[in-house]
């Protein structure tokens, strides 16, 4: 089943304070960091994972920081969790994908609980940072 970590949390904190910030303007780590009572060291890995996978960018110098990328409607809430928590895969199957797994006949991969997986993540694939502003009521 999918278990997400503090970091995730805490990436997705970062992620929706960089949604707020005016067009243009960049987020220090460390300033992200204050706001959430959430170790500095801690917000820039995080941010450098979200910079790494093309979700905000990051900018050097003394008004430097980061900033989110792309609209809050094209991110989905699966590329943020991927980007925080490494690629996901089904609980106790021995194949590296979907498709080794099918090839493979009877399979432990083809459980149940590999399908519930499957729908969660097929779900929050289609789920954007907008979507997740509009339930949380913060709008974009």
């Amino acid at each position: 089943m999918i278990r997400l970590s503090k970091r995730t949390d805490y990436g997705f904190l970062a992620i929706q304070l960089l949604m707020t910030a005016p067009r243009g303007e960049y987020r220090s780590a460390r300033e992200i960091a204050a706001t959430y009572d959430i170790p500095p060291a801690l917000m820039a890995k995080l941010l450098q994972r979200l910079a790494r996978k093309g979700l905000v960018a990051s900018h050097h110098g003394i008004k430097g920081g980061y900033q989110i990328v792309r609209p809050a409607s094209e991110i989905t809430l699966w590329e943020i969790i991927e980007a925080l928590e490494g690629p996901m895969t089904a609980p106790d199957c021995r194949h590296a994908s979907p498709e080794e797994c099918r090839g493979a006949g009877l399979c432990d991969g083809r459980r149940p609980v590999r399908a519930v997986q499957r729908k969660i993540a097929e779900l929050l694939g289609r789920t954007t940072l907008r979507d997740l502003a509009l339930l949380q009521g913060t709008g974009e």
